[in-house]
């Protein structure tokens, strides 16, 4: 019996989870795992108008990091527009991770980014980065979404 109930446990767990597949756009000083966006059951990520969203890249570091900074962007027709108003641009604040980050080592940093009403409904993509003490990328990638009411 606790077979079956450890096995459902981690099958919900897994289920909940909302992997996306996403584009790698410059890591250089760490390495993606994985990222995670929620609500995202299926791409592109619908990002809702008034609503915030959740985002969590597991990643390797390959050099010690003692300051990130974020950067998130919209891509539309070419052109590469920062999303306003974006509330933590340090990355070791407000992020799950506490800098320095130890060279080898594997963490998770976690964000929201909020909707404004403002947005036009459009398909774009978003990129999200983070950069170190030396204006290094330590990770960055690409997901398409869709911005709706």
């Amino acid at each position: 019996m606790w077979k079956t109930l450890i096995f459902v446990c981690v099958l919900v767990a897994f289920a909940s989870s909302q992997s996306v597949v996403f584009k790698d756009c410059g890591s250089k000083t760490g390495a993606i795992t994985a990222v995670s966006v929620t609500p995202c059951p299926s791409e592109p990520c619908v990002l809702k108008k008034g609503s915030n969203v959740s985002m969590e890249v597991t990643f390797t570091t390959k050099a010690e990091m003692t300051k990130l900074q974020t950067d998130v962007y919209a891509i539309l027709l070419g052109k590469k527009l920062p999303f306003p108003n974006f509330p933590y641009p340090d990355g070791c604040k407000d992020s799950g991770l506490t800098c320095p980050l130890k060279s080898g080592g594997n963490f998770t940093y976690k964000s929201q980014l909020h909707v404004d009403t403002y947005y036009p409904e459009v398909k774009v993509v978003v990129e999200w980065q983070l950069t170190d003490q030396n204006g290094d990328i330590l990770f960055c990638f690409e997901v398409p979404a869709q911005i709706t009411k």
